[in-house]
């Protein structure tokens, strides 16, 4: 019985590791068997820098070999920057923020009401547009307002990318990307400065119900109860 007991936290913990994995490593590779166990690619930075990065903007022409592993085939739906599969019925709900290439200094001192904000989103889409409401109630001293992202094509770049607002900070590029089913990033970054000063990334996990994360609450509770069920036994 104990063997059991053990064998199921470990999998629940593991769980639990799969579920808060949000930025890609940029960890060194020279191949994309080293970066297999955390379901990157390896991309080409430069003649002689190469990282780990998601899978799902992978591609031959970036590859460190011309090729695409065969782990990343269904993630490749989101190769391009457009694409997305939120609808008029997603929730987004904040994960955790990070600095480009685990850098915490990209990320600044955000206030908090943007804090409470951007806890959780409710989406409306169109076909150009995507409007990203936030369920926090309005204060007298935190007003949230909708933050919209538009369709940006031209022959170099497609991207979703708001001008409505920098959350505070001195970024002058906010634009959202989807990297898989389940998950996308906010990225907010300064980009007409050299070297710099913001590249802050937010994950979200993407839902459909009032609140996604009440599915993890509820699955806490009934291990909880899991574990107490076996204890007594």
């Amino acid at each position: 019985m104990r063997n059991f007991h053990s064998t199921f936290i470990l999998c629940f913990l593991g769980f639990l590791l799969t579920q808060a994995q949000a930025f890609p490593s940029w960890k060194s590779c020279s191949a994309h068997s080293d970066c297999e166990a955390t379901d990157e690619y390896c991309e080409k930075i430069s003649s002689s820098s190469n990282e780990c990065s998601y899978c799902a903007f992978s591609t031959e022409d970036d590859s460190v070999d011309s090729s695409v592993p065969t782990w990343c085939t269904d993630d490749t739906y989101f190769e391009s920057s457009i694409r997305t599969s939120l609808t008029s019925s997603s929730v987004l709900t904040y994960v955790k923020q990070g600095g480009w290439q685990n850098d915490v200094s990209l990320c600044p001192s955000f206030d908090a009401c943007t804090k409470s904000c951007r806890k959780e989103y409710k989406v409306e889409k169109t076909d150009t547009q995507i409007t990203l409401t936030s369920t926090f109630a309005d204060t007298t001293d935190c007003a949230c307002d909708k933050v919209v992202f538009t369709l940006f094509q031209d022959d170099d770049d497609n991207e979703w990318k708001t001008s409505s607002t920098n959350f505070g900070t001195s970024a002058d590029s906010v634009d959202l990307w989807q990297y898989s089913t389940d998950a996308l990033d906010i990225n907010i970054w300064h980009k007409d400065v050299t070297p710099v000063t913001v590249d802050c990334v937010w994950q979200y996990s993407i839902g459909t119900s009032s609140s996604p994360a009440a599915t993890l609450t509820g699955l806490f509770g009934l291990i909880s109860a899991s574990v107490a069920a076996f204890v007594l036994v």
